[in-house]
């Protein structure tokens, strides 16, 4: 009988520890399905809409132009809350989707106009061509109405296989308490 008490104190307290580190396991489990989910482009398995090819972003990860959003996220826990979250302002446009509507303010630029002329020598069997500034104009500060439409490309919330993984987790220690 005493061995039978002792291994229930055993068990108790590791249950305890299990207890106070679950909040902390499943933010981790949550963390790791965001960072999958930017890995494999898409949430759980359902692809993101492909991103417009622009001069300089071909062959780019969707989502990631500086990598900002991606390594943006933080877990915090209190209790049995868990809270993920970030401070990037364009992560809920992205997660949800929807439209951009409003007034952009345009700073003063210059505009410069160019031509190509050619420069390669007379009797040369290539011909050599070089993009020169013809003219500059000033462009004053203006306004610009917006209307943007960004697809949804979910990252991050509920899903019955983030469920299924957190289940998983703790079916797993509760086994190696109870069997241990």
């Amino acid at each position: 009988m005493a061995d039978f008490l002792k291994d229930l104190r055993v068990m108790g307290s590791e249950m305890h520890d299990f207890i106070k580190r679950l909040p902390d396991l499943a933010g981790a489990e949550v963390m790791d399905s965001i960072d999958q989910n930017f890995r494999d482009e898409s949430f759980f398995g359902q692809a993101w809409e492909p991103r417009k090819v622009q001069e300089g972003n071909e062959g780019k990860a969707i989502l990631v132009q500086t990598g900002r959003l991606r390594r943006s996220f933080k877990l915090q826990t209190s209790g049995l809350v868990i809270t993920i979250f970030t401070d990037t302002p364009y992560a809920e446009i992205h997660n949800e989707g929807g439209m951009i509507e409003g007034t952009v303010d345009v700073a003063a630029y210059e505009r410069h106009q160019y031509e190509m002329n050619e420069v390669s020598k007379p009797g040369s069997r290539k011909e050599k061509w070089k993009k020169e500034k013809v003219s500059t104009g000033q462009v004053k500060a203006h306004t610009r109405e917006v209307s943007t439409e960004i697809p949804q490309r979910q990252f991050m919330g509920p899903h019955p296989e983030l469920d299924r993984k957190i289940e998983k987790l703790i079916t797993t220690r509760m086994d190696n308490i109870f069997e241990g």
